[in-house]
């Protein structure tokens, strides 16, 4: 068990550095920022610290959840079980990206960032987990 919260804790980590780089000016921060209507800003300080801690809890759950589907759904600590839950969270995940891009009116182009960001993430967490 204690080897799993490890496992967990690095995926949540690596998913969060990920999205730092998904989301970076270098791939789709100038679209994504283009498609949501929101502009650049600077953030203080304490709310970028809110932020993040409030994303890190967030990703720790998404990891512990595919970690649970793992254990019960596949035996075994193996990387292509662990690709194969972590992509079923990522295609829920799009599912649920996709209702809210109809709902709010959105964009494509949106959708395709966002569930991008979840269908390749989950499954790189997915994969970790399983390796723990």
């Amino acid at each position: 068990m204690g080897l799993q919260i490890i496992g967990i804790i690095v995926a949540a980590v690596l998913m969060f550095i990920f999205g730092g780089i998904w989301y970076s000016p270098g791939l789709f921060a100038h679209a994504w920022s283009r498609e949501t209507g929101i502009t650049e800003h600077k953030p203080t300080p304490k709310s970028m610290l809110r932020f993040s801690a409030v994303l890190l809890v967030l990703l720790l759950l998404s990891a512990a959840i595919l970690a649970c589907i793992l254990t019960s759904w596949l035996p075994g600590h193996h990387w292509r079980h662990g690709l194969a839950v972590g992509f079923l969270g990522g295609v829920l995940a799009a599912a649920v990206v996709g209702m809210n891009t109809l709902f709010e009116r959105k964009s494509l182009k949106l959708f395709l960032i966002n569930a991008g960001y979840y269908l390749v993430g989950f499954c790189l967490m997915g994969v970790i987990v399983a390796l723990f």
